[in-house]
């Protein structure tokens, strides 16, 4: 069974005000006895993450490293270099979402006063797929004819091409259809539908009549994949995003927030990623490393806040004892930890008077 990011009832925790949450992880590395310790974060690039970033040197008294790209692209090498400028790394990271959803998708209003998806990179990456598997789930119908359910598949699904370099759907058809071809309908071959997907959803399919009706979300995740021709060699940001999330898009495209859901999915490759770095590649001798992973939320290009998903804890270097947190155990670590406040103000911080 291929492995799956944990299902959006599990990720979806309660936010937490950016001061609350590094004020959190604070009071959890200084109980741990964190000594010269270096703030380091991945995230986009994009401008709403900037005083995300600001504000995490700020409660570490020490800017932040930047161990990321646009799109919140991971390059854990760079914590080699990290181990230079500090002992002990205290680490954040993770995709961010809109806080205004239309149509699945998170927007932001940039300073120009225009309404933009954020993260935009991540919805240029989703956006082929979303349309291709849109267009199917409206193209295939499904119909009752007396007691049979019927569905239509047009020729274009039935005649499968090879991988290209635009996304294609390609339709698992011995989960959709339940027998030989049992007639010809205006755009393709009629055939029973396959009873499993039937019982799926029998209020809806009682309701069909003689119409042809899009399948709609029937059309599930095991019932179709895609094909492209993948960059894999490539370093261009997109590229490394979707050959990263391209096994999981059919669920994602299928959900009802698929947007939120690909900023979930890539949050929890790129924490993966860390995490084997740190156990497998990173001399981390001595050191202690805490990762938190998460979900930012842009509510404006000021403001933003966090939902803790996943943690990562390796005291002194122990590997083999490093702990794994989910989403419900990361987040209680985090609430029972005071707020530590920080001392001076930021500008003081910064050295201005």
């Amino acid at each position: 069974m291929p492995i799956s990011p944990p299902s959006e009832a599990l990720l979806d925790q309660s936010p937490m005000e950016l001061m609350q949450l590094f004020g959190r992880m604070r009071s959890f590395t200084d109980r741990a006895v964190f000594r010269g310790t270096l703030p380091a974060i991945w995230q986009c690039s994009d401008e709403s993450q900037s005083i995300k970033k600001a504000l995490f040197g700020y409660v570490y008294n020490c800017p932040s490293f930047n161990l990321g790209r646009v799109g919140a692209l991971l390059d854990p090498t760079r914590l080699a270099t990290a181990a230079h400028h500090g002992h002990d790394l205290v680490i954040i990271g993770g995709s961010h979402v809109g806080g205004e959803e239309h149509d699945g998708i998170g927007y932001i209003r940039r300073i120009h006063d225009k309404i933009a998806p954020c993260c935009g990179m991540l919805k240029r990456m989703l956006d082929p797929y979303l349309q291709v598997y849109q267009r199917a789930s409206q193209l295939i119908k499904l119909s009752r004819d007396e007691e049979t359910v019927r569905i239509e598949i047009p020729y274009k699904y039935l005649f499968q091409k090879p991988a290209g370099e635009a996304p294609r759907i390609r339709l698992r058809r011995e989960r959709l259809i339940g027998g030989e071809a049992i007639g010809e309908g205006s755009l393709g071959k009629v055939y029973p539908l396959h009873p499993e997907l039937a019982a799926r959803s029998p209020q809806l399919l009682m309701a069909l009549g003689s119409k042809p009706e899009p399948i709609g979300d029937l059309l599930h995740p095991d019932t179709f994949s895609f094909s492209k021709i993948l960059e894999r060699d490539s370093h261009e940001p997109k590229n490394m995003l979707e050959v990263s999330v391209y096994e999981f898009l059919p669920e994602i495209v299928t959900t009802q927030h698929p947007h939120r859901r690909l900023c979930n999915v890539n949050t929890w490759r790129q924490f993966h990623r860390i995490a084997s770095y740190i156990t497998d590649s990173f001399d981390g001798v001595g050191r202690n490393i805490f990762v938190l992973a998460g979900l930012t939320i842009d509510h404006s290009i000021r403001h933003n806040s966090f939902v803790p998903q996943f943690g990562f804890w390796m005291e002194r270097g122990r590997t083999l004892d490093a702990r794994y947190y989910g989403p419900a155990d990361i987040y209680d670590l985090l609430a029972q930890q005071p707020v530590y406040r920080p001392p001076v103000t930021f500008l003081e911080y910064a050295g201005i008077s």
